[in-house]
Protein backbone atom coordinates (compact mmCIF):
# COMPACT_ATOMS: atom_id res chain seq x y z
CA UNK A 1 0.00 0.00 0.00
CA UNK A 2 1.03 3.79 -0.98
CA UNK A 3 1.28 5.22 2.59
CA UNK A 4 1.16 8.95 0.97
CA UNK A 5 -2.00 7.71 -1.64
CA UNK A 6 -2.97 6.80 1.76
CA UNK A 7 -2.95 9.73 3.78
CA UNK A 8 -3.54 11.50 0.84
CA UNK A 9 -6.80 9.92 0.75
CA UNK A 10 -8.48 10.16 4.14
CA UNK A 11 -7.34 14.14 4.01
CA UNK A 12 -9.05 15.04 1.00
CA UNK A 13 -12.35 12.53 2.34
CA UNK A 14 -12.47 13.93 5.60
CA UNK A 15 -12.61 17.58 3.79
CA UNK A 16 -15.21 16.44 1.97
CA UNK A 17 -16.97 14.86 4.75
CA UNK A 18 -16.08 17.75 7.03
CA UNK A 19 -17.87 20.35 4.63
CA UNK A 20 -21.90 18.79 4.90
CA UNK A 21 -21.90 15.69 7.69
CA UNK A 22 -21.34 17.78 10.73
CA UNK A 23 -24.41 20.08 9.68
CA UNK A 24 -26.97 17.30 8.23
CA UNK A 25 -29.18 16.85 11.48
CA UNK A 26 -28.74 20.43 12.02
CA UNK A 27 -30.24 21.16 8.17
CA UNK A 28 -32.57 18.51 9.02
CA UNK A 29 -35.03 20.18 11.85
CA UNK A 30 -34.18 23.78 9.54
CA UNK A 31 -35.93 22.19 6.63
CA UNK A 32 -38.86 20.77 8.65
CA UNK A 33 -37.76 17.14 9.29
CA UNK A 34 -39.75 15.39 11.54
CA UNK A 35 -38.66 14.41 14.82
CA UNK A 36 -38.57 10.73 13.43
CA UNK A 37 -36.68 11.98 10.32
CA UNK A 38 -34.19 13.47 12.39
CA UNK A 39 -32.98 10.22 14.88
CA UNK A 40 -32.94 8.40 11.52
CA UNK A 41 -30.61 11.27 10.07
CA UNK A 42 -28.62 11.46 13.05
CA UNK A 43 -28.09 7.65 13.55
CA UNK A 44 -28.49 6.78 9.71
CA UNK A 45 -24.49 6.71 9.14
CA UNK A 46 -24.00 4.51 12.06
CA UNK A 47 -27.10 1.94 11.58
CA UNK A 48 -27.37 1.64 7.67
CA UNK A 49 -23.40 1.55 7.34
CA UNK A 50 -23.50 -0.90 10.42
CA UNK A 51 -26.23 -3.33 8.43
CA UNK A 52 -24.49 -3.02 4.84
CA UNK A 53 -21.06 -4.39 6.36
CA UNK A 54 -22.51 -7.72 6.86
CA UNK A 55 -22.76 -9.13 3.55
CA UNK A 56 -19.54 -7.41 2.48
CA UNK A 57 -17.62 -9.47 5.21
CA UNK A 58 -16.83 -11.92 2.17
CA UNK A 59 -16.23 -9.26 -0.19
CA UNK A 60 -11.82 -10.08 -1.70
CA UNK A 61 -11.12 -6.91 -3.79
CA UNK A 62 -11.52 -4.58 -0.61
CA UNK A 63 -9.30 -1.91 -3.31
CA UNK A 64 -12.39 -2.28 -5.69
CA UNK A 65 -14.59 -1.76 -2.73
CA UNK A 66 -12.67 1.59 -1.94
CA UNK A 67 -13.22 2.51 -5.01
CA UNK A 68 -16.67 1.87 -5.91
CA UNK A 69 -17.81 3.31 -2.28
CA UNK A 70 -15.80 6.62 -3.07
CA UNK A 71 -17.57 6.97 -6.95
CA UNK A 72 -20.83 6.40 -5.86
CA UNK A 73 -20.82 9.02 -2.69
CA UNK A 74 -19.60 11.57 -5.32
CA UNK A 75 -22.85 10.91 -7.25
CA UNK A 76 -24.99 11.03 -3.99
CA UNK A 77 -24.00 14.33 -2.65
CA UNK A 78 -24.39 15.56 -6.59
CA UNK A 79 -27.60 14.50 -6.00
CA UNK A 80 -28.49 16.10 -2.63
CA UNK A 81 -26.73 19.09 -4.30
CA UNK A 82 -29.28 19.12 -7.24
CA UNK A 83 -32.23 17.58 -6.28
CA UNK A 84 -32.93 16.69 -2.82
CA UNK A 85 -31.67 19.58 -0.14
CA UNK A 86 -35.13 21.61 0.60
CA UNK A 87 -37.23 18.48 0.23
CA UNK A 88 -37.60 16.66 3.92
CA UNK A 89 -38.56 13.54 2.35
CA UNK A 90 -35.92 13.19 -0.67
CA UNK A 91 -33.09 15.05 1.82
CA UNK A 92 -34.07 12.07 4.68
CA UNK A 93 -33.84 9.05 1.42
CA UNK A 94 -30.79 10.43 0.00
CA UNK A 95 -28.79 10.84 3.30
CA UNK A 96 -29.89 7.36 3.98
CA UNK A 97 -28.37 6.31 0.41
CA UNK A 98 -25.01 7.91 1.83
CA UNK A 99 -24.91 6.72 4.98
CA UNK A 100 -25.02 2.64 3.74
CA UNK A 101 -22.73 3.56 1.01
CA UNK A 102 -20.15 5.47 3.41
CA UNK A 103 -20.54 1.87 5.23
CA UNK A 104 -19.33 0.17 2.55
CA UNK A 105 -16.77 2.77 2.35
CA UNK A 106 -15.58 3.23 5.93
CA UNK A 107 -15.76 -0.97 5.76
CA UNK A 108 -13.03 -1.31 3.27
CA UNK A 109 -10.90 1.43 5.02
CA UNK A 110 -11.19 0.06 8.47
CA UNK A 111 -9.73 -3.50 6.46
CA UNK A 112 -7.01 -1.20 5.44
CA UNK A 113 -6.04 0.28 8.57
CA UNK A 114 -6.09 -2.99 9.85
CA UNK A 115 -3.28 -4.37 7.87
CA UNK A 116 -1.17 -1.37 8.41
CA UNK A 117 -1.75 -0.88 11.35
CA UNK A 118 -0.89 -4.30 13.02
CA UNK A 119 2.56 -3.66 15.65
CA UNK A 120 1.21 -0.80 16.98
CA UNK A 121 -2.09 -0.25 16.91
CA UNK A 122 -2.29 3.11 18.83
CA UNK A 123 0.12 5.55 17.27
CA UNK A 124 -0.44 4.73 13.71
CA UNK A 125 -4.63 5.37 13.83
CA UNK A 126 -3.55 8.22 15.77
CA UNK A 127 -1.59 9.22 13.05
CA UNK A 128 -3.94 8.46 10.08
CA UNK A 129 -6.64 10.17 12.24
CA UNK A 130 -4.65 13.34 12.91
CA UNK A 131 -4.49 13.64 8.89
CA UNK A 132 -8.29 12.93 8.52
CA UNK A 133 -8.43 15.59 11.52
CA UNK A 134 -7.10 18.49 9.48
CA UNK A 135 -9.22 17.88 6.59
CA UNK A 136 -12.62 18.11 8.30
CA UNK A 137 -11.69 20.95 10.61
CA UNK A 138 -10.60 23.19 7.75
CA UNK A 139 -13.92 21.98 6.01
CA UNK A 140 -16.32 22.53 8.76
CA UNK A 141 -14.79 26.08 9.19
CA UNK A 142 -15.11 27.29 5.84
CA UNK A 143 -19.00 26.00 5.55
CA UNK A 144 -19.66 27.74 8.85
CA UNK A 145 -18.31 31.29 7.51
CA UNK A 146 -19.89 31.31 4.13
CA UNK A 147 -22.70 29.69 5.40
CA UNK A 148 -24.14 31.34 8.62
CA UNK A 149 -27.98 31.91 8.11
CA UNK A 150 -28.15 32.07 4.29
CA UNK A 151 -29.18 28.12 4.05
CA UNK A 152 -30.06 28.37 0.99
CA UNK A 153 -25.77 28.27 0.07
CA UNK A 154 -25.41 25.26 1.39
CA UNK A 155 -26.46 23.76 -2.45
CA UNK A 156 -22.76 24.75 -3.32
CA UNK A 157 -21.30 23.04 -0.46
CA UNK A 158 -22.84 20.53 -1.25
CA UNK A 159 -21.31 20.36 -5.05
CA UNK A 160 -18.30 21.21 -3.53
CA UNK A 161 -17.95 17.83 -1.29
CA UNK A 162 -18.93 16.23 -4.23
CA UNK A 163 -16.15 17.22 -6.23
CA UNK A 164 -13.56 16.95 -3.69
CA UNK A 165 -15.04 13.05 -3.56
CA UNK A 166 -14.28 13.15 -7.11
CA UNK A 167 -10.82 13.83 -7.35
CA UNK A 168 -10.30 11.23 -4.66
CA UNK A 169 -11.31 8.71 -6.89
CA UNK A 170 -9.31 9.81 -9.51
CA UNK A 171 -6.39 9.40 -5.85
CA UNK A 172 -6.98 5.83 -5.41
CA UNK A 173 -7.73 4.46 -8.73
CA UNK A 174 -4.29 2.88 -9.07
CA UNK A 175 -4.31 1.90 -6.07
CA UNK A 176 -2.55 -1.56 -5.42
CA UNK A 177 -4.37 -4.31 -4.55
CA UNK A 178 -4.44 -5.41 -0.74
CA UNK A 179 -1.78 -8.08 0.21
CA UNK A 180 -3.11 -11.34 0.14
CA UNK A 181 -2.45 -11.40 3.84
CA UNK A 182 -5.42 -9.67 4.95
CA UNK A 183 -7.54 -12.56 2.54
CA UNK A 184 -9.14 -14.10 5.63
CA UNK A 185 -11.94 -17.28 5.90
CA UNK A 186 -15.11 -15.98 6.97
CA UNK A 187 -16.25 -17.57 10.07
CA UNK A 188 -19.69 -15.30 11.23
CA UNK A 189 -21.00 -18.36 13.67
CA UNK A 190 -17.53 -19.34 15.19
CA UNK A 191 -16.82 -15.96 15.92
CA UNK A 192 -20.55 -15.53 18.10
CA UNK A 193 -19.77 -18.39 19.54
CA UNK A 194 -16.29 -18.81 21.05
CA UNK A 195 -14.97 -15.54 21.49
CA UNK A 196 -17.07 -14.52 24.47
CA UNK A 197 -14.56 -11.82 25.36
CA UNK A 198 -15.77 -9.64 22.08
CA UNK A 199 -19.15 -10.87 22.48
CA UNK A 200 -19.02 -9.06 26.09
CA UNK A 201 -17.52 -5.96 24.36
CA UNK A 202 -20.04 -6.17 21.50
CA UNK A 203 -23.14 -6.15 24.08
CA UNK A 204 -21.75 -3.23 26.06
CA UNK A 205 -21.00 -1.20 22.72
CA UNK A 206 -24.52 -1.36 21.53
CA UNK A 207 -25.47 -0.79 25.41
CA UNK A 208 -23.49 2.28 25.22
CA UNK A 209 -24.76 3.17 21.48
CA UNK A 210 -28.32 3.17 22.63
CA UNK A 211 -27.22 5.57 24.95
CA UNK A 212 -25.09 7.70 23.49
CA UNK A 213 -27.46 8.02 20.54
CA UNK A 214 -30.33 8.73 22.61
CA UNK A 215 -29.13 12.30 22.63
CA UNK A 216 -28.14 13.27 19.01
CA UNK A 217 -31.62 14.21 17.71
CA UNK A 218 -31.68 16.65 20.76
CA UNK A 219 -28.43 17.85 19.77
CA UNK A 220 -30.08 19.82 16.84
CA UNK A 221 -33.17 20.73 18.51
CA UNK A 222 -31.07 22.52 21.56
CA UNK A 223 -29.43 24.44 18.90
CA UNK A 224 -32.31 25.58 17.18
CA UNK A 225 -34.89 26.28 19.82
CA UNK A 226 -32.77 26.80 22.69
CA UNK A 227 -30.15 28.51 21.83
CA UNK A 228 -30.65 30.01 18.27
CA UNK A 229 -27.31 29.15 16.82
CA UNK A 230 -26.66 29.10 13.35
CA UNK A 231 -23.97 26.85 10.95
CA UNK A 232 -21.32 29.62 12.02
CA UNK A 233 -21.55 28.97 15.20
CA UNK A 234 -22.02 25.01 14.37
CA UNK A 235 -18.72 25.43 12.35
CA UNK A 236 -16.68 27.27 15.23
CA UNK A 237 -18.39 24.47 17.74
CA UNK A 238 -17.04 21.75 15.22
CA UNK A 239 -13.57 24.09 14.92
CA UNK A 240 -12.78 23.86 18.83
CA UNK A 241 -13.17 20.20 18.60
CA UNK A 242 -11.30 19.63 16.11
CA UNK A 243 -8.21 21.79 16.97
CA UNK A 244 -8.57 20.03 20.75
CA UNK A 245 -8.75 16.74 18.55
CA UNK A 246 -5.72 17.49 16.64
CA UNK A 247 -3.68 18.52 19.46
CA UNK A 248 -4.56 15.44 21.35
CA UNK A 249 -4.95 12.64 18.87
CA UNK A 250 -1.40 11.26 18.92
CA UNK A 251 -0.83 11.44 22.55
CA UNK A 252 -4.42 9.61 23.15
CA UNK A 253 -3.07 6.98 20.76
CA UNK A 254 0.28 6.30 23.26
CA UNK A 255 -1.83 6.41 26.06
CA UNK A 256 -4.41 3.73 24.90
CA UNK A 257 -1.17 1.22 23.86
CA UNK A 258 -0.18 1.70 27.54
CA UNK A 259 -3.35 1.35 29.29
CA UNK A 260 -5.93 0.48 26.97
CA UNK A 261 -8.61 -0.48 29.65
CA UNK A 262 -8.83 2.93 31.59
CA UNK A 263 -8.47 5.07 27.87
CA UNK A 264 -11.97 3.32 26.60
CA UNK A 265 -13.63 3.98 29.50
CA UNK A 266 -12.43 7.91 29.81
CA UNK A 267 -12.86 7.76 26.25
CA UNK A 268 -16.92 7.10 26.88
CA UNK A 269 -17.47 8.53 30.40
CA UNK A 270 -16.45 12.03 29.35
CA UNK A 271 -19.05 12.07 27.09
CA UNK A 272 -21.56 13.29 29.74
CA UNK A 273 -20.21 16.69 29.08
CA UNK A 274 -22.12 17.17 25.82
CA UNK A 275 -25.70 16.80 27.05
CA UNK A 276 -24.95 18.24 30.29
CA UNK A 277 -23.76 21.28 28.24
CA UNK A 278 -26.83 21.28 26.18
CA UNK A 279 -29.09 21.05 28.71
CA UNK A 280 -27.59 23.77 31.16
CA UNK A 281 -26.15 26.54 29.13
CA UNK A 282 -27.62 29.53 28.92
CA UNK A 283 -25.69 30.32 25.70
CA UNK A 284 -23.54 29.25 23.21
CA UNK A 285 -20.33 30.05 24.87
CA UNK A 286 -20.50 27.21 27.50
CA UNK A 287 -20.65 25.25 24.27
CA UNK A 288 -17.89 26.19 22.89
CA UNK A 289 -15.90 25.89 25.96
CA UNK A 290 -17.55 22.08 26.45
CA UNK A 291 -16.29 20.82 23.28
CA UNK A 292 -12.73 21.11 24.39
CA UNK A 293 -13.17 17.88 25.86
CA UNK A 294 -13.88 16.62 22.42
CA UNK A 295 -10.15 16.18 21.64
CA UNK A 296 -10.06 13.27 24.36
CA UNK A 297 -13.40 11.61 23.20
CA UNK A 298 -12.73 11.89 19.82
CA UNK A 299 -9.19 10.54 19.85
CA UNK A 300 -10.42 7.47 22.06
CA UNK A 301 -13.18 6.84 19.46
CA UNK A 302 -10.88 7.07 16.23
CA UNK A 303 -8.52 4.35 18.00
CA UNK A 304 -9.82 2.58 21.73
CA UNK A 305 -12.47 0.37 20.48
CA UNK A 306 -11.69 -0.37 16.85
CA UNK A 307 -8.18 -1.88 18.07
CA UNK A 308 -10.07 -3.45 20.74
CA UNK A 309 -11.96 -5.46 18.30
CA UNK A 310 -8.77 -6.01 15.80
CA UNK A 311 -7.03 -7.90 18.78
CA UNK A 312 -9.28 -9.95 20.11
CA UNK A 313 -10.57 -11.31 17.22
CA UNK A 314 -8.81 -14.14 14.91
CA UNK A 315 -11.54 -13.00 11.46
CA UNK A 316 -11.06 -9.76 11.85
CA UNK A 317 -13.53 -9.36 8.83
CA UNK A 318 -16.07 -10.45 10.76
CA UNK A 319 -15.27 -9.17 13.98
CA UNK A 320 -15.83 -5.38 12.29
CA UNK A 321 -18.56 -6.02 10.75
CA UNK A 322 -20.41 -7.21 13.50
CA UNK A 323 -18.84 -4.03 15.72
CA UNK A 324 -20.39 -2.21 13.16
CA UNK A 325 -23.56 -3.73 12.31
CA UNK A 326 -24.04 -3.96 16.74
CA UNK A 327 -23.11 -0.04 17.39
CA UNK A 328 -25.31 0.56 14.44
CA UNK A 329 -28.44 -1.07 15.76
CA UNK A 330 -27.61 0.64 18.83
CA UNK A 331 -27.65 4.18 17.50
CA UNK A 332 -31.05 3.05 15.55
CA UNK A 333 -32.88 2.27 19.32
CA UNK A 334 -31.88 5.25 20.58
CA UNK A 335 -31.96 7.75 18.48
CA UNK A 336 -35.39 6.49 17.10
CA UNK A 337 -36.37 6.42 20.99
CA UNK A 338 -35.38 9.70 21.60
CA UNK A 339 -37.45 11.40 18.87
CA UNK A 340 -40.44 9.32 19.57
CA UNK A 341 -40.32 10.27 23.48
CA UNK A 342 -38.97 14.06 23.03
CA UNK A 343 -42.84 14.53 20.93
CA UNK A 344 -44.12 13.15 23.99
CA UNK A 345 -42.57 14.67 26.80
CA UNK A 346 -42.69 18.37 24.77
CA UNK A 347 -46.60 17.64 25.03
CA UNK A 348 -46.40 17.88 28.86
CA UNK A 349 -43.31 20.15 29.67
CA UNK A 350 -42.85 22.20 26.47
CA UNK A 351 -40.56 21.57 23.95
CA UNK A 352 -37.58 23.19 25.57
CA UNK A 353 -37.78 21.95 29.18
CA UNK A 354 -38.67 18.36 27.39
CA UNK A 355 -35.35 18.83 26.09
CA UNK A 356 -33.49 19.96 29.05
CA UNK A 357 -34.54 17.07 30.96
CA UNK A 358 -34.16 14.28 28.40
CA UNK A 359 -30.53 15.79 27.75
CA UNK A 360 -30.07 15.40 31.48
CA UNK A 361 -31.28 11.69 31.96
CA UNK A 362 -29.16 10.96 29.22
CA UNK A 363 -26.07 12.06 30.71
CA UNK A 364 -26.80 10.05 33.52
CA UNK A 365 -27.39 7.28 31.41
CA UNK A 366 -23.82 7.45 29.73
CA UNK A 367 -22.06 7.94 33.18
CA UNK A 368 -23.51 4.59 34.26
CA UNK A 369 -23.20 2.65 31.00
CA UNK A 370 -19.58 3.95 30.80
CA UNK A 371 -18.40 1.84 33.67
CA UNK A 372 -18.64 -1.40 32.37
CA UNK A 373 -15.76 -0.32 29.76
CA UNK A 374 -13.79 -1.24 32.95
CA UNK A 375 -14.83 -4.74 32.57
CA UNK A 376 -14.16 -5.74 29.06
Amino acid sequence: MDNKKLKNYVLIQNLANGLVSPFMSFLAAVIGVPSIGISLVSSASSFFSGVVQVPLRRTSRIEQLLKLSTLLLAILWFTMAFIAYGNPTLYLITYIAIAIVSGANSFAWALIMERMSRGSRGQVLATYAFYGSIGGLLATLMTGLIVGSNYALMHYVFITSAFLILMNVINIWNMEPMDPECQVTDRLLSTIRNNRKLIRFLLINTLFAIVWSFAWPLFPLAQVYLLNMNTEQLAIVNVISGVSTLILQRHVGKWFDRNRKLIMFLGRFLLITFPLSYALANNVYVIYVANTIAGFTNSASNVAYISFVYDNSEDRRTAVSLYNLFYGIGTLIGSLMSGALVTVVSNYLGLRNGVRYMLLSDATARALIATLYMSV
